[in-house]
């Protein structure tokens, strides 16, 4: 049992709802999951770096920035 329960911990990359920062976390987006806060939060820098800053890319680039990383186990994720 102790296996099953390993397996479902990890990380997950969420995104606020558009224009509202302050919703609770089960209202956010989830953008991709991962192992470890160390890959999510390597993969959400190397995202942000790579998309453009301006022009029609720009709501992209701030909605990226909000990007945070959770713990699957956070308690804020359940309602």
């Amino acid at each position: 049992m102790k296996h099953l329960a390993f397996a479902l911990l990890g990380w997950y990359a969420l995104v606020p709802p558009v224009g509202n920062l302050t919703a609770p976390l089960q209202q956010w987006e989830h953008f991709r999951s991962f192992d470890t806060a160390k890959e999510c939060e390597e993969m959400m820098l190397e995202y942000v770096r790579k998309l453009p800053q301006d022009g029609a890319a720009a709501a992209w680039y701030r909605q990226a920035e909000r990007v945070r990383c959770i713990d699957t186990a956070d308690p804020r994720l359940r309602g």
